[in-house]
């Protein structure tokens, strides 16, 4: 196992990490990427549900962010021949995808302003998905949360085509549904892949929002989804979640929320906690064991129990 930092534009330390099943892109302590064997699905979840969203025969797919390549690796594998362009902004990660992993059959990668690519790219439809899927801290930049963003990704967009956006399910959902009430002022059918908990507000959790201006294949998107472990579902009835929320537009220069992620130091302290205090207990009950619970080891278990 090897743990390799990669350092950002910013100065941020990114982590490459091995593991059995791969290679982990980790920022902030979030994994952003996976690079797995071939013919494995992919090991995150929201990659899971954006392919399932991009769905099947699309000819050209244009990436706003990139990371490693992960979504355009596993629409590479899943259909060959398929046209992927990549814009990734951060030329590290773009230098590492390239040259450490290669690059996936039939995929470009461009190092670039994601969003200043698609303001100079050139009107009219051209491609049949476009993701975005751009993350600076764990937040969405404002310009790529905006409804001038949306419009010019829908205008690059075949009439069949549709617009895939990795976003976040925030506990009170303020930001999903102000995305959601953008998409609807630009595109006509408009759904969410969220899990219930998130939608709930229950948790902080991913959400894959897609627009079209033509039906979206519900069927199709659903039944890739089936049986997935995550248990993401496609959401279609999205007004009662956008409940009057305004749109967003460039100059309100809305971010995503700050993640609230679950302490996993903590809970991994807990768990070893418990671990040990089971393994106290079996010991304990064990009928070939004397017992022997003196002070000196009571304490010690309480030590151990209060950290």
């Amino acid at each position: 196992m090897s743990d390799d930092i990669i350092s950002l534009a910013d100065g941020t330390p990114a982590h490459l990490v091995e593991r059995d099943d791969g290679w982990f892109l980790e920022i902030d302590d979030v994994r952003q990427s996976h690079i797995g064997p071939s013919g494995a699905p992919p090991a995150l979840a929201t990659v899971r549900w954006m392919q399932a969203c991009v769905g099947r025969d699309r000819g050209a797919c244009a990436h706003l962010g990139g990371g490693l390549l992960t979504l355009p690796r596993a629409l590479a594998e899943a259909e060959p021949g398929m046209r992927q362009l990549v814009v990734e902004s951060e030329p590290a990660l773009a230098e590492v995808a390239r040259t450490r992993f290669g690059l996936p059959p039939g995929v470009t990668l461009e190092v670039g302003d994601a969003r200043a690519w698609l303001d100079a790219s050139r009107p009219g439809p051209v491609w049949d998905a476009v993701v975005i899927d751009v993350f600076a801290g764990g937040r969405i930049p404002p310009a790529f949360t905006s409804r001038e963003c949306f419009e010019r990704a829908g205008a690059a967009l075949q009439e069949d085509g549709i617009l895939v956006l990795n976003s976040v399910a925030g506990p009170d959902l303020t930001f999903t549904r102000r995305e959601l009430a953008t998409l609807r002022t630009v595109f006509a059918h408009v759904a969410m892949v969220v899990q219930g908990s998130a939608l709930k507000g229950l948790r902080f959790g991913n959400a894959v929002l897609v627009g079209s201006h033509s039906r979206l294949d519900v069927a199709e998107i659903r039944a890739a989804l089936d049986g997935d472990p995550s248990r993401g579902a496609l959401v279609t009835d999205i007004e009662p979640i956008i409940d009057g929320a305004p749109p967003v537009h460039d100059v309100d220069e809305l971010w995503s929320p700050t993640p609230d992620l679950p302490d996993i130091d903590h809970a991994l302290r807990a768990l070893d906690r418990v671990r040990t205090t089971s393994e106290s207990v079996r010991a304990a009950l064990r009928p070939d064991r004397p017992p022997t619970m003196g002070r000196a080891q009571a304490g010690e278990h309480g030590k151990d129990a209060a950290q």
